[in-house]
């Protein structure tokens, strides 16, 4: 038998297989309040349970992947980008809040349609569920009332984790006025079965309420919680640092499940923050707050995966945006899908098996042969160098000419190849640090012409004939051919190399000028060259 460890997803999956023996069917949860953006922070829960479902269905398990939308929530405040009007909403359930912009049914609709069209294309097989017709349908109203009917023991539980006890008399339930629909509301008296008594502070009535009739209730989030978990049988479930913390929600929803609900407790997984460019995601200031769409403008959705897979859900991590620290992410991939296809090229058993994993663990339809990739950061360089509306042929021709792609690319690999192109494109224009933002001079304008000395001019035309009259067979060659030049100019190394980058890209730096040769084309660079002749 190995000692490789399993990997992550697995070992969760296994400790749900040996929690809960012979079930026809598992069922992984994830869910949030739609109270705006569901950012990549909130994400990080739903693809860490995602791989549990998939490690479950590698195990031969059948499994359902339920994501709540809590829309019955209440309208808490109002957020700082929606009209301060919004507040005559407060106290209504998210779900019959309008929608600020305009385009949807509701304020809770904008936001899970949102999610739910980013999600596509992520490889999720994901059954939403909306909450508020699920508690409008009284779905829960059996639950609610065997909560009610143990509120006391609900009361010891919570209190217990609590500073100041709750106030008595205690009711595990929040009414939304069947006249106002807002929650300002206090429950007074309980009959023991399905009807409570209220009273409205908006309407300054007191009436009464069937939940099994009129699904106008919602218990408080510490009991509706392990409610639903008993109701949907949930089997896993992460949940972040705060619910994971001592004396949390998910402390107190354990005890519940069991004592008041007859329910199990789920295996439960910790997840922590993940950073854009090192900086925490802040929801209530908005600060540093990116969606999934965001991500996926400069990673593509296999990478998005790996980066998720590649750490453990107990780990934070950063994913860069505008720094070079993008390439090593892409390059990571890069290689751990070559040692994928390539495993003789891992001489260490444990990396070898567990960058394996990894890589199924991210990718959903592995490719069966190995696909051709090119480095970000060289992608992020042709992205420039080429109008977006020749990336199909002029960007291909370059990358062929660079060695970067075969000849014979296949029509798969070739949009594979494009696809990255678009996304380094996104990264150079919105992201990229300076020294990354290229655009090659076209023209000579006087500007350029100005900023060379006679010797710059002349060292470039010679350039210029030595790319129209000599064929090169690779970039080396072309190296060779380079330096010739430099030595038959007036020009020092750097003082020729300089020459170059300000001609071609208005900057007395930029990559391998060979490789700017070749990505741009011997004829069109010396075309470009041959203008500092008129």
């Amino acid at each position: 038998m190995s000692d490789q460890p399993l990997f992550w997803s697995d070992q969760l999956a296994f400790g749900v297989r040996k929690k809960f023996e012979d079930q026809e069917e598992y069922v992984c949860a994830s869910g949030i309040s739609p109270s705006g953006l569901v950012h990549a922070g909130n994400f990080r829960e739903i693809i860490t349970t995602d791989f549990v479902v998939k490690s479950l269905k590698n195990y031969g398990e059948n499994v359902r992947f339920i994501y709540s939308w809590d829309d019955y929530d209440r309208f808490r405040k109002v957020p700082a980008n929606v009209p301060d009007d919004f507040e005559q909403y407060l106290g209504l359930p998210l779900s019959k809040v309008p929608d600020p912009e305009g385009c949807h049914d509701s304020y809770a609709d904008h936001f899970e349609s949102r999610l739910e069209e980013e999600l596509e294309g992520m490889h999720m097989d994901i059954e939403f569920i909306r909450q508020s017709e699920m508690f409008e349908r009284a779905e829960y109203a059996d639950l609610i009332k065997k909560g009610l009917q143990h509120r006391d023991k609900i009361k010891e539980i919570l209190d217990k984790y609590r500073r100041e006890p709750l106030e008595e008399p205690y009711y595990p339930l929040r009414v939304y006025c069947t006249e106002c629909e807002k929650d300002f509301t206090e429950v007074r008296d309980y009959d023991g079965e399905y009807t409570v008594t209220y009273y409205c502070e908006e309407c300054e009535e007191e009436r009464e309420l069937n939940f099994k009739e009129k699904g106008n209730v919602k218990p408080p989030w510490r009991v509706d919680w392990p409610m639903r978990w008993k109701y949907e049988g949930v089997d896993f479930e992460p949940a972040g640092k705060e619910h994971s913390a001592s004396g949390g929600s998910r402390d107190t929803a354990n005890e519940i499940v069991q004592e008041v609900f007859d329910g199990h407790v789920p295996v439960h997984q910790m997840y922590e923050f993940v950073t854009k460019d090192g900086a925490k995601i802040s929801s209530s200031s908005g600060e540093n707050v990116f969606t999934v769409s965001t991500l996926k403008e400069v990673y593509s959705p296999e990478i998005i995966r790996f980066l998720f897979s590649n750490t453990k859900p107990s780990k934070a991590f950063e994913i860069p945006f505008q720094s070079e620290d993008i390439f090593q992410r892409y390059d990571n991939f890069d290689k751990v899908e070559n040692a994928y296809f390539n495993p003789e090229e891992v001489e260490n058993d444990r990396k070898r098996e567990h960058w394996k994993r990894v890589y199924e663990i991210a990718m959903v339809d592995i490719p069966e042969e190995q696909p051709v990739r090119v480095p970000f950061q060289h992608a992020a360089f042709i992205a420039q160098t080429v109008p977006e509306e020749e990336w199909e042929e002029k960007g291909l021709e370059s990358l062929k000419r660079t060695g970067h792609i075969p000849e014979d690319i296949s029509e798969r690999n070739a949009e594979r190849v494009l696809e990255r192109l678009e996304r380094a494109k996104n990264w150079a224009r919105d992201y990229a640090p300076e020294d990354y933002v290229y655009e090659i001079n076209k023209e000579i304008t006087h500007e350029i012409r100005d900023n060379l000395s006679e010797d710059e001019k002349e060292a470039m035309v010679l350039l210029a004939d030595k790319l129209e009259s000599t064929d090169f067979k690779d970039q080396d060659d072309l190296d060779g051919k380079i330096f010739d030049v430099k030595e038959d100019s007036a020009l020092g190394t750097g003082e020729f190399f300089t020459a170059a980058y300000k001609t071609l890209l208005s900057r007395e730096q930029g990559p391998r000028l060979s490789r700017l040769i070749m990505s741009i084309g011997v004829e069109d660079t010396a075309e470009i060259l041959r203008q500092l002749e008129e």
